[in-house]
């Protein structure tokens, strides 16, 4: 159960941990996401083992983003007691999803390009030979 959030400052501590947290769930997503990448066998030949990377990609950065953004909109949003508050706890709340979309997508694809030729790196397609 989470403490009550009744007054400004308490307010201002948790939308300081909660882009704190939003930074760690996207890096923690992308370490996933490297993992499972690592996971998908090259297929040889014809090799479309890509493609499975990449929605594997997908899917997790999904996850990740919207659920962080659904546990603050549907559990932390409940536990602030001023409807003002809570307004401004769903801007930050917005705020964090563009944070965790952003670090997700920029730093992933940067780690893609400078692994371009692992596993991870062929999310982007075909490395031409």
């Amino acid at each position: 159960m989470m403490i009550p959030v009744t007054n400004l400052q308490q307010v201002e501590q948790l939308m300081d941990s909660t882009m704190i947290y939003a930074v760690i769930v996207s890096i923690v997503a992308i370490a996933l996401a490297f993992l499972v990448a690592n996971l998908f066998p090259w297929e040889g030949g014809n090799d479309r083992s890509y493609i499975k990377r990449r929605i594997a990609y997908i899917i997790i950065g999904v996850v990740a983003v919207l659920g962080f953004w659904l546990y603050n909109d549907l559990v932390v949003t409940d536990t602030i007691r001023n409807v003002g508050f809570q307004s401004m706890f769903k801007a930050c709340n917005t705020k964090c999803l563009f944070i965790n979309l952003g670090i997700y997508v920029v730093v992933g694809v940067a780690l893609m390009f400078v692994f371009r030729r692992t596993k991870f790196g062929s999310i982007l397609g075909k490395v031409k030979k």
